[in-house]
């Protein structure tokens, strides 16, 4: 069975909940390849450790901090689901079209108003991580008016 390969220009589709971090919709993290030798479509292959490279801010909410902070979401390691086990280019493994695990580092940290004391209360939490919930998909082709 052929697997996909990702291309540079493709997207990872960050959603779902991050353990308790929840994302204010879906977030799409750029991909850009650097196996420049091998193109498809003339776009650039991306191989190992490329999925790592890119990142997306994004706003999240853990309850009960209900009131949205920032996120800085990248892909994590990549699983060998992920990886092409015949094809390298340059000793590296081709990436392959699989769901990703994602890495939130809290850059703006989620808060709640305390109806008691009328204070701001912060989520403490600085990273969250998840694993398969990034899914990637091809870049959209040229839009077309009729």
């Amino acid at each position: 069975m052929s697997k996909q390969a990702l291309l540079s220009g493709d997207q990872i589709l960050c959603k779902g909940p991050l353990g308790k971090a929840i994302l204010l919709g879906p977030a799409p993290q750029p991909i850009t390849g650097s196996g420049h030798k091998l193109k498809v479509r003339g776009k650039a292959v991306a191989v190992k450790d490329n999925i790592r490279e890119g990142w997306v801010l994004w706003f999240y909410i853990a309850p009960p901090y209900l009131i949205p902070g920032t996120i800085r979401l990248k892909a994590d390691k990549e699983t060998t689901k992920q990886l092409s086990t015949k094809l390298k280019l340059g000793g590296m493994q081709v990436l392959l079209f699989h769901a990703s695990g994602i890495v939130g580092n809290v850059e703006t940290p989620a808060s709640m108003l305390n109806p008691l004391t009328m204070q701001l209360e912060f989520d403490s939490t600085h990273e969250y991580k998840a694993a398969d919930i990034a899914q990637p998909f091809a870049s959209p082709g040229k839009l077309f008016t009729v």
